[in-house]
């Protein structure tokens, strides 16, 4: 029944049905409705006839929401420009950062190997900057586990990873390729990555430094 309402929903979303539309019709929250038609595509047509659900009243405050949203972004990286502008980095600081991003996104285990993993290529090229600039490493024990979905191009998807990790395609291990529902793809989704690097003792140290840093806040 559930799956019959999401094939309703999307096909009168292509047919340019607002949200507020498909409530009524269906009888569903305007959250599950949001969720089940995020990635349909809208046709010219579709467009036109979802714009004139819209009255002008409606439009203005749109704009003006916007406006305060655009703003709202503008002053809060203006902050962050001057925190970072008064930041002195120091290889203490460099370690601290990479430790606590490692206890966020890092294996809580240790094994065999320092283990990262994340689909935010900016997030990962940091982490990597600050872990080669933390630590002496063999660039040769680095390797690449990607996550990806069906619809995604094996090749292309190295290739993006070995440029964001500036790792060598041929330390990539195989692809672990993971179930897609078919209902909608992400898009600009480049799949999911694990950084692994065998050296156990470089974990430790991440976890020990992440660890006693937080023990002072306490």
């Amino acid at each position: 029944m559930k799956k019959d309402l999401q094939i309703k929903a999307r096909n009168l979303r292509k047919e340019g049905y607002s949200i507020n539309e498909l409530q009524k019709i269906l009888g569903v929250s305007k959250s599950s409705i949001s969720l089940w038609v995020r990635s349909v595509p809208l046709s010219e047509k579709a467009q036109v006839r979802l714009n004139k659900n819209y009255t002008n009243g409606q439009l203005a405050s749109q704009k003006v929401i916007k406006g305060k949203t655009q703003q709202k972004n503008l002053d809060a990286d203006l902050f962050a420009k001057r925190v970072l502008d008064k930041m002195s980095i120091t290889k203490q600081n460099e370690i601290i950062l990479c430790s606590m991003i490692y206890h966020c996104e890092g294996s809580k285990s240790i094994k065999d190997s320092v283990a990262f993993t994340n689909s935010d290529p900016n997030l990962i090229q940091t982490f990597l900057f600050l872990f080669r600039k933390s630590f002496e490493i063999d660039e040769g024990k680095l390797r690449v586990l990607m996550h990806l979905h069906d619809y995604h191009n094996e090749i292309k998807q190295k290739h993006f990873w070995s440029k964001i990790t500036k790792i060598p395609t041929e330390q990539f291990l195989k692809t672990f390729n993971k179930d897609n529902t078919g209902l909608y793809k992400k898009e600009n989704y480049q799949g999911c990555i694990q950084i692994r690097y065998y050296d156990v003792s470089i974990g430790r140290r991440l976890h020990a430094v992440a660890k006693r840093f937080m023990e002072g806040y306490k």
